[in-house]
């Protein structure tokens, strides 16, 4: 299975392809196919971030929208809810025009959905997918015996198809004629029409709740039938009502047994109805105000079923239905979206690097190293620049780097790596000395505090106009190669190949003039000395030759200059020493800075841009 990560180098690999190729991009057949193909990349990118059962809700309502588009849409399928007793079934059957549902007054009698088709062509596919197995074909069946109707359900016979509108034909001379003479063509426009008497969603029987619960994602109108006794009813509005607005769904609220109030009580009723729905914000869904109907005697349904007509006969609805609820899940994914703010980025984003990157130079050991490295080098130095008859003494301290295990390449690799390198310090794997442990001490606590700090300082100010969840992955972004950072600092800093930079050309000059120097004094001093022992000897020597212009014979000059020579040149050699320390600490420090960078943007800046990415493209998945 493809990560979201893998997915995002995917895609950016794909869109510098077909920029390359100046190619279009695949797109999906249809609107609704990509945005159902975006909100799928959506749920992927938001995998450990967005709540599960946010994810796993949304990924069930995309496959049974995708499922539905797939079957008929010329059928509106319109569920009839209510709770007990309020007379759904009663209202069902009298909209049907036959007894298809058992009504009864005192105690929930449907337990199982029942279906009334108009219009069968096309519907089986789609009952099949709502799994009703119990369906009435009014069109096509006789009406119930006669007998049959009980006393609550005498307004059943004789109606007009719910998916029948009948309407004046369209056009000005027709409007005219009606107009002037009262008479016009009319036309006729119908629909297929699924109604479901559902099961009380208040029901004691758990599996019945259940199932009205169930069927009230799946129709596209939901006919909510509510009482005088029960309309304000808490459990209705909160459990079912409530989710309405949020679930995209079209709806009717009615409220049925009206002959229960008087006349004068239906208006206050329905305005109280009103008030309720407005402040839940459910009212935004209905397709016309709540309307007061009663099944038994036959008022109001007439117009209810008008209402259902014109919804059936729009075949509109379960395309609406479908768009609603699509962009109601994108909506519900879009409050997991971090708010509105952004991750940091550009010069802000860098600048936050450079501090990360500031803090844990100075909590690491390289200055420790660098310092090791320094005196290494003024050892080294000392050691072919100082005076031959002093430079001994500086081999009885042992080399600062070497005691750390760094810098043990083999020197003449690293001579001539020198010459290759021009004085610059290596950075590249084929020019690195073979990997042996190092003896740097771990780091203290304090060090391992201010690392830790920086690391969580960089991941809250990239995030800082971030919300939840992305907030926190962020953060856990950050920390996630936490432990990872001290090693890969420990492992660049012995890369580093510390005899490379270190200028040996002067040390070379500087050298040869020690030897000259020492050579010239042993040929003053064995000169003076042979002199001396032939004088003790009583054996007359020429005398020595003096240079002209020279107060001292040459045996006694030669040993003068070997002298100040060695002298002057360790000098010399020891500012020049101090000089290049200078210019190698510098080098090297920029080296370990670089290599402390790398493995910031390692271990943490790159997690942190990857998560940034991951926001973003869920951001943009949500964009529909």
């Amino acid at each position: 299975m493809t990560t979201p990560e893998k997915k995002l180098e995917n895609a950016e690999r794909n869109t510098d392809r077909n920029a390359e190729r100046g190619a279009t991009p695949a797109v999906a057949t249809s609107p609704f196919a990509r945005s159902v193909a975006s909100l799928k990349d959506a749920i992927s990118y938001g995998e450990g971030r967005v709540p599960e059962t946010v994810l796993l809700d949304a990924a069930e309502t995309l496959e049974r929208l995708s499922q539905r588009r797939e079957l008929s849409t010329e059928h509106t399928v319109i569920g009839f809810f209510g709770a007990t007793g309020s007379g759904k079934s009663t209202l069902f059957n009298a909209i049907a025009g036959q007894n298809i549902a058992l009504s009864a007054p005192t105690r929930p009698t449907t337990s199982t959905v029942q279906a009334a088709i108009w219009e069968a062509e096309g519907s089986e596919e789609l009952l099949d997918w709502l799994g009703i197995d119990k369906r009435v074909y009014p069109q096509t069946q006789a009406l119930a015996a006669e007998g049959e109707t009980t006393e609550g359900n005498k307004a059943t016979g004789g109606v007009a198809a719910p998916n029948t509108v009948t309407e004046p034909a369209p056009g000005l001379f027709n409007r005219i004629r009606r107009a002037v003479g009262g008479r016009g063509e009319m036309r006729t426009r119908t629909g297929g029409l699924i109604l479901l008497d559902m099961p009380d969603f208040d029901s004691v029987t758990t599996t019945n709740r259940d199932l009205a619960a169930r069927m009230m994602r799946y129709v596209d109108v939901l006919v909510w039938v509510v009482d005088p006794q029960k309309y304000a009813d808490a459990v209705i509005h909160r459990d079912f009502m409530v989710p309405l607005a949020t679930s995209g769904a079209q709806a009717l609220c009615v409220l049925n047994q009206a002959d229960k109030l008087a006349p004068a009580e239906v208006p206050a009723v329905l305005a109280s109805l009103t008030r309720l729905l407005q402040a839940e914000g459910t009212e935004a869904h209905l397709l016309s105000a709540p309307i007061a109907v009663s099944a038994r005697t036959g008022e109001g349904v007439d117009v209810l079923r008008d209402l259902l007509a014109q919804v059936a006969a729009a075949k509109s609805l379960s395309l609406q239905r479908t768009d609603a609820q699509l962009h109601a899940t994108a909506s519900q994914l879009r409050t997991y979206a971090g708010g509105e703010g952004t991750v940091l980025a550009g010069a802000y984003a860098l600048e936050a690097e450079q501090k990360l990157a500031k803090a844990c130079y100075t909590s690491s050991q390289a200055e420790q190293v660098l310092q090791a490295a320094t005196a290494s080098y003024r050892r080294a130095a000392g050691q072919h620049t100082g005076w031959i008859l002093t430079r001994w003494m500086s081999r009885l301290k042992a080399d600062p780097l070497r005691r750390l295990h760094l810098g043990q390449q083999d020197e003449t690799k690293s001579a001539s790596k020198a010459e290759k390198s021009s004085g610059m310090l290596g950075s590249d794997s084929e020019n690195a000395p073979e990997l042996v442990a190092s003896s740097l001490p771990p780091l203290s606590a304090a060090q391992k505090a201010g690392m830790a700090n920086a690391v969580r300082q960089y991941s809250k100010q990239m995030a800082d106009r971030v919300e939840d969840p992305w907030k926190r992955s962020m953060k856990e972004a950050a920390l996630s190669r936490e432990a990872e950072l001290p090693e890969l600092l420990e492992r660049d800093m012995m890369r580093i190949d510390y005899g490379l930079g270190r200028t040996r050309a002067p040390w070379v000059i500087f050298n040869a003039l020690q030897w000259i120097a020492l050579l010239s004094a042993l040929v003053g001093v064995g000169w003076l000395t042979l002199i001396s022992g032939m004088a003790y000897l009583q054996i007359q020597l020429p005398p020595a030759p003096t240079p002209e212009g020279s107060p001292v014979p040459l045996p006694t000059l030669l040993l003068l200059l070997g002298i100040l020579l060695g002298i002057a040149s360790a000098g010399v050699g020891r500012l020049l020493t101090a000089m290049g320390s200078r210019y190698y600490a510098r080098k090297l420090r920029g080296r370990l800075q670089t290599g402390v960078e790398k493995a910031v943007q390692s271990c943490v800046v790159a997690p942190v841009q990857l998560e940034a990415k991951r926001l973003n493209s869920y951001r943009k998945a949500l964009d529909i």
